[in-house]
């Protein structure tokens, strides 16, 4: 049974990682909503405000760093719960 679970969450990753990876902008943001990182920018400031599940835990003058923040800690996110026990 446990195994069974293993493969199922391998799955999951699996698909979730080919949808971020993919071409798709629909499945990419599908996928984006679901998980935890996120980044917006503040029009008051300027600064892009990159958030954990809502909260702002830190800001950035430039989109590209805050896009990649995201993407690597969703990506470890996604690794993290295929891989727990």
């Amino acid at each position: 049974m446990t195994e069974d679970i293993r493969e199922l969450r391998k799955q999951r990753l699996a698909e979730a990682l080919g949808k971020l990876d993919g071409g798709n902008a629909e499945e990419r943001k599908e996928v984006m909503e679901s998980l935890p990182w996120s980044f917006r920018l503040n029009t008051n400031t300027g600064f892009f405000e990159i958030l954990q599940q809502g909260n702002m835990v830190a800001i950035t003058q430039d989109n590209n760093f805050a896009d990649q923040v995201c993407e690597v800690f969703n990506r470890m996110t996604l690794v993290k719960e295929a891989f727990d026990e």
